[in-house]
C-alpha cells in the first residue's frame, strides 16, 4: 500500500514538471506571465497618429533546452478608430497579428529577450482597449506565455503605476537635429539608448546624476523610426517612439 502511495506521488509531480511555465513575462522586475498589466497615458501627449509605446518587457526562457519564439496578437476588445500594432524582432504593420516565419527568437536556458514593443494609437479617442500577446515555442504549442493589457488613454496625465522611473514624451518628435529628453530617475547608473527598427544601437548617452533631461542629437541619424530608451543599472525602464526626418 505504501508502495503504491509513493509512486502516485511520483506520478503527480512528474505531471506538474511536464506542464511547468517554461516562458516568462516580467516587466520592471514584476512577473505578469498570463496575467494583466496597464498602460495608462496623457491621450493629450500622443495627437493624431502618434503612438504611445508600452515597453520594458523581458521575455525569459525558464527551460532547459533552446526555444525559438515567436509572438501574437489576439485583439480582445478596442475603440473603434484606435489602431494598434507590435514589434517583436520587427515592428510589423496594424494587420499582423503573428510575427512570419524567419523572424522567431532564439533563446538559451535562461536566455532573455527585451525589444518586445507594443504600439497604440488612440486617435483622440478615449477609452480602453484590451489585446492579448502570446509567446509561444515553435516547437511546442503547448509551451506559451500570454499578457493581457490594457490601453488606458485618459484626458489627464495619469502615472503609469509601473512606471517609475519612467521616460517622459520626447521634444520635439519628429525631430530633425535636437531631442530634448525629460526623465524621472532614481539613484544607480542611467544612460539613453536610441535603437533602429532592427533592433540595433545607434547612440549611446550617459545620464549625469541627479539630472532630469539631456539633449539629444539626432541629425547623423538617416530618416526613419527609432526607439529612445530610459536604462538604468543595464535594465530598459521605459521607451519612446522618435520620428528622425
Amino acid at each position: 500500500m505504501k508502495k503504491i502511495f509513493l509512486l502516485t506521488i511520483i506520478a503527480l509531480a512528474g505531471f506538474k514538471g511536464a506542464f511547468a511555465q517554461g516562458i516568462t513575462i516580467s516587466r520592471g522586475g514584476v512577473d505578469y506571465t498570463n496575467g494583466t498589466i496597464d498602460a495608462w497615458y496623457d491621450i493629450a501627449e500622443y495627437p493624431g497618429s502618434s503612438a504611445y509605446t508600452f515597453s520594458g518587457f523581458v521575455i525569459k526562457n525558464t527551460g532547459t533546452t533552446t526555444k525559438s519564439l515567436k509572438m501574437k496578437r489576439n485583439i480582445v476588445d478596442v475603440i473603434p478608430g484606435s489602431s494598434n500594432y507590435f514589434c517583436w524582432t520587427l515592428c510589423y504593420g496594424p494587420s499582423v497579428d503573428e510575427s512570419p516565419v524567419g523572424d522567431e527568437v532564439v533563446l538559451q536556458p535562461n536566455g532573455v529577450f527585451n525589444d518586445m514593443f507594443l504600439d497604440y494609437t488612440a486617435a483622440g479617442q478615449l477609452g480602453v482597449s484590451t489585446i492579448r500577446y502570446v509567446i509561444s515555442n515553435i516547437a511546442d504549442a503547448n509551451d506559451t506565455a500570454s499578457i493581457l493589457v490594457n490601453f488606458n488613454a485618459t484626458p489627464t496625465a495619469i502615472n503609469e503605476i509601473t512606471s517609475t522611473p519612467k521616460l517622459n514624451a520626447l521634444f520635439p518628435n519628429p525631430a530633425n537635429n535636437n531631442v530634448t529628453v525629460n526623465f524621472v530617475l532614481n539613484a544607480g547608473q542611467a544612460s539613453i539608448e536610441v535603437k533602429n527598427v532592427l533592433g540595433q544601437v545607434q547612440k549611446i548617452t550617459p545620464i549625469a546624476a541627479g539630472s532630469k533631461s539631456t539633449n539629444l542629437n539626432v541629425s547623423d541619424l538617416p530618416s526613419g523610426i527609432y526607439f529612445v530608451s530610459l536604462k538604468s543599472n543595464g535594465n530598459i525602464i521605459d521607451t519612446k517612439r522618435l520620428v528622425v526626418n
